[in-house]
Order: structure tokens, then sequence, then C-alpha cells
């Protein structure tokens, strides 16, 4: 089993790896455009904070998961952002719309998303809401 690895500092997040080339850097507010978080590790890491948490709709993780469409898309919260981030998954390939990227964390949340439901076998019916897998049965 892999050990999980503590999720990076926000400020970590945002500077660029030196072994990895960001697309984008740190944007300033003024210029309203979206931080670009070049690790998909971060995603990973995001993920199981979002898992492990009590409240799955927390503005207290980084990222939430809103929506999901097997094979279609996946909707998040970008809590650090304050934004919702979509990602496109064609054929099986995600890509974040805001970060026109493949490589960036809200692509490794949607990952362990996607192998979360595969592995799981977890389907959601029309009238279900994501969150209601996650609550505890009376």
């Amino acid at each position: 089993m892999k050990p999980i690895r503590p999720l990076k500092e926000e400020s970590e997040m945002f500077h660029n790896d030196k072994n990895k080339t960001a697309k984008k850097g740190i944007a300033s507010q003024k210029e309203e455009d979206k931080i670009h978080i070049p690790d998909l590790d971060d995603g990973e890491s995001t993920f199981m904070e979002w898992l492990n948490s009590e409240d799955k709709t927390s503005s207290k993780n980084h990222m939430v998961l809103k929506k999901y469409e097997n094979d279609e898309e996946c909707i998040i919260h970008d809590n650090t952002l304050k934004s919702d981030i979509t990602v496109n998954i064609n054929d099986g390939v995600p890509l974040c719309v805001s970060c026109q990227d493949d490589s960036c964390a809200h692509v490794g949340f949607t990952v362990c998303v996607m192998q979360l439901f595969e592995r799981k076998g977890i389907l959601i019916g029309e009238n279900e809401s994501i969150l209601d897998l996650f609550k505890d049965s009376d």
C-alpha cells in the first residue's frame, strides 16, 4: 500500500516545480486569470484530503467534488481559486478546461475520482447526489 504523503502548503502548490515547466505562473488578482497548479500529485493529495473529510462540502477542503459524469466530465469546486473547474473526459483522458492542461492538480483529483468509481462500481441514479454516497446510513 502506498503511504499517503501530507498535503503541500498552499504556497508550495503555486510555486513552479524546478523539474517541471508550468504553462502559467501565478496570476495577479487584477488580471482575473486562473492560477495554474502544475502537479498531478497535488490533485491526488487534495482528493485524499476531501475523501477523508467529515464534511465533503466544507470550504476547508482545497477541492470539493460537485459532479461526476462517467467518461464525460468532472466538476470540482476549487476553494483556493474560489471557482468551479470543469475537467472534460474524452476516451478516458481528462483535460482541465480552466488550466488547458492534462497534468494539473484538477486532473489529478479527477483521475482519483475516476478510479474510485471504477473500482467501486459506483453508479449514480438521476435523483441521487454524489454526496449521498458518503452519508452514513442509519
